[in-house]
């Protein structure tokens, strides 16, 4: 809506075209910043007792020995207070035309309802095993995925240069329009799209389950991808550190700036010790969410560099789920995911929140440290 307001007062001219720093990415983003942080720290209080009173409440939090206590109890489903305040920031800040930015709207909505519904059954059922088969939910994003890629593939509907609509970006190599190479996949694009969405929303799914943990290690790398897609939608930058150039990629920078200031204003309430729990209906729809970036900026290798706790999480986690008890009947680790195994040997939850947070901005500087190797 300002971003409109901004383009219309600007074409008035006059006194009337100082408004156009109001069109400004940079000026957009800090603003949906400040938005969806204020409308956490406002609103939270309330949508948290509402949450209590309406008995949606954690039921399956193990017995916590720091605190001496249980967590059961404790709201969850705190996922829709991030989507609700994103969703307002986006419509004050966002640019209303822009297809990167309704791809990514897309999947933060439709991921959120699935984990909102499995959250619904579990505390209905108060069973953990109450909420949506894992069948069901893969076969939600796995739908999700290809219809992501058709969109993206598809000449007649991709926001991408056509030429480059079926290409993956490969870390270190510049592409073809540089006198690089181009890595094209052709139908099989549709293929890699739905494997890195199912993959990648799981990922940080699985990481959900100390406070403040899932929050706190997705904003490293969903900022590494808001820098990626200014970048990639600048001519000057894209030019000068060799990359692709997809215009109007850059208004992702407005989505990412508004879900990092939610999710700071998340963290103000889901620290240690938590008074509220994202639930699946936030883990799933930033699993999505950062998924969506990573297809979107055509840099899908990098994730290995800068979400690489979430794989470390995730391999551990086979590792010992489904080599070690399943496979071999014994366990590998004391537990998985890994992250509760350190709890097990004694580290503090705090503690082990704000190691992974400190591996995820390492990795983080890491991945942007490569930008200009190519």
């Amino acid at each position: 809506m300002i971003y409109l307001l901004a383009e219309a007062l600007e074409r008035l001219g006059g006194e009337w075209e100082v408004f156009r720093i109001l069109g400004y990415t940079s000026v957009r983003g800090i603003g949906a910043t400040m938005t969806t942080l204020l409308l956490m720290l406002i609103f939270a209080p309330m949508v948290i007792r509402h949450l209590y009173l309406a008995g949606q409440r954690d039921e399956q939090r193990e017995f916590d020995p720091q605190l001496g206590k249980s967590k059961r109890g404790t709201p969850t489903m705190g996922g829709v207070m991030i989507i609700g305040s994103v969703l307002i920031s986006i419509f004050l800040w966002g640019n209303p035309a822009n297809v990167y930015l309704w791809a990514t709207i897309s999947a933060m909505v439709i991921f959120g309802i699935l984990g909102a519904v499995d959250d619904l059954a579990k505390v209905k059922g108060k069973s953990a095993d109450a909420g949506l088969s894992r069948g069901s939910k893969l076969l939600i994003q796995t739908l999700f995925g290809l219809a992501l890629g058709c969109f993206l593939f598809l000449p007649a509907t991709t926001p991408f240069p056509v030429e480059i609509r079926d290409t993956i970006g490969i870390p270190f190599l510049k592409p073809a329009s540089y006198g690089g190479y181009d890595v094209h996949l052709a139908w099989g694009y549709i293929i890699f799209v739905t494997f890195v969405v199912v993959a990648v929303s799981n990922a940080v799914n699985l990481i959900d389950g100390l406070d403040g943990l899932a929050a706190s290690t997705t904003i490293p790398p969903i900022m590494v991808y808001g820098v990626l897609a200014f970048i990639l939608g600048d001519l000057r930058f894209n030019a000068y550190l060799l990359y692709p150039s997809l215009p109007g990629a850059h208004e992702l920078i407005i989505f990412v700036a508004a879900l990092v200031g939610a999710l700071v204003g998340f963290l103000w309430f889901n620290g240690y010790p938590a008074e509220v729990f994202m639930g699946d209906t936030g883990s799933l729809s930033l699993g999505g969410v950062l998924a969506v970036l990573v297809i979107l900026t055509k840099q899908e290798l990098l994730f290995v560099i800068a979400g690489g706790l979430f794989i470390f999480v995730n391999a551990t986690h086979i590792i010992g789920d489904q080599i070690g008890l399943r496979m071999l009947g014994r366990r590998i680790f004391y537990r998985t995911p890994i992250h509760h195994s350190f709890e097990h040997l004694g580290l503090s939850e705090t503690k082990v929140v704000m190691r992974f947070f400190i591996v995820a901005m390492v990795l983080a500087l890491f991945a942007l440290a490569t930008l200009k190797l190519r």
